[in-house]
């Protein structure tokens, strides 16, 4: 027989948890795959009694918290960031490799992940970006946008289009080379080699993406491409930025491997305190997650080597103790827990 109920069932957590680890909140790097992660809160409590009025205060005192978990990515760069400052991390770069026409359909403006990265996290160089066909090359911070992520991949995304001119009747072909804009100002200028796209006209020479060769004129945009005279009227858009939403564009560049990674100890004997968080997100997308704000190891490293026919891989414990960061506000300093699941 049941002796209650459940009173708030979103607070019934359920899967595990990502471990990302950094030098602050902003450089978490995601540690990959783990078993057995535990978070735990602790102190030491002391009570103040008196002879004859009982107990004065309670209070604790050595607060700390614990995180740890079971690491199955046996990585020496994420081993080396969590023992900072005792233990070094060293690479051995291998030769260049070029990349031709990676596919990338740019949707949206949403980041995509080159393949293949340098083995430093750095951006990979030497990058070419055009159309499907070969016949565009496009422009970086006009029709495109590089980033390096977390994890020190290259990501391309389609740039943002600004509006250079939105729904406007009043803007005509002259001569075979010219936008003109009969009344007001663009909304905004681009410049001399970038792409627009345009939209709206009756004679589809002069839609499209066109590129800037001059905008010394007032009102006046002018483009490589032949264009066809056509008057005002038609309601006409004009975007800097020739890449369209879910196009495939071509990307070439090249990227440095590593050859090898080197990690080594003995000698250095004080920790650089990291930043831990273990998030857990539910089917919604809602996060449960814990953050330690600063945290050092609290041992060793252990890898126990499997046998050859052994399923399970190695596995290696980590296990990170926090103490409070005075840096931080009093009543703030050690963790926090931050929950959108049981709203």
């Amino acid at each position: 027989m049941a002796q209650t109920t459940v009173q708030e069932s979103t607070t019934i957590r359920f899967g595990s948890a990502k471990w990302e680890m950094g030098a602050d909140v902003g450089s978490l790097v995601n540690v990959g795959a783990i078993r057995n992660a535990a978070w735990e809160y602790r102190f030491d409590k002391t009570t103040v009694k008196s002879d004859n009025a009982g107990t004065i205060r309670e209070a604790v005192r050595n607060e700390e918290c614990g995180i740890s978990g079971d690491i199955m990515e046996v990585n020496l760069s994420v081993l080396g960031s969590f023992y900072t400052g005792v233990l070094s991390y060293d690479t051995v770069a291998a030769a260049p490799v070029a990349v031709t026409d990676e596919a990338q359909t740019l949707t949206g403006t949403v980041e995509n992940i080159l393949t293949h990265k340098n083995g430093d996290d750095t951006e990979v160089t030497a990058i070419t970006v055009t159309n499907a066909a070969g016949t565009t090359t496009w422009v970086r911070d006009c029709d495109y946008v590089i980033n390096v992520n977390a994890n020190g991949y290259t990501t391309i995304a389609r740039a943002y289009p600004t509006v250079i001119e939105g729904g406007s009747a009043l803007i005509a072909v002259t001569g075979t080379d010219s936008y003109f804009l009969s009344a007001g100002a663009w909304d905004a200028q681009p410049a001399v080699g970038d792409h627009i796209y345009v939209t709206g006209f009756t004679d589809p020479a002069n839609n499209g993406v066109k590129t800037v060769t001059d905008v010394s004129t007032p009102n006046t945009i002018t483009v490589a491409e032949l264009l066809v005279n056509e008057i005002e009227g038609d309601t006409i858009t004009i975007t800097r930025g020739g890449i369209q939403s879910a196009e495939v564009v071509e990307v070439d560049y090249t990227y440095t491997p590593l050859a090898s990674r080197t990690l080594k100890g003995g000698g250095l004997v004080t920790f650089t305190a990291r930043v831990c968080r273990f998030t857990n997100t539910d089917a919604d997308g809602k996060v449960f997650q814990i953050t330690i704000f600063s945290a050092t190891p609290e041992g060793g490293i252990t890898m126990n080597f499997p046998a050859d026919d052994a399923e399970d891989p190695m596995l290696v414990p980590i296990s990170m103790t926090g103490v409070p960061d005075t840096s931080l506000t009093a009543g703030e300093q050690l963790f926090e827990i931050y929950d959108e699941q049981h709203v």
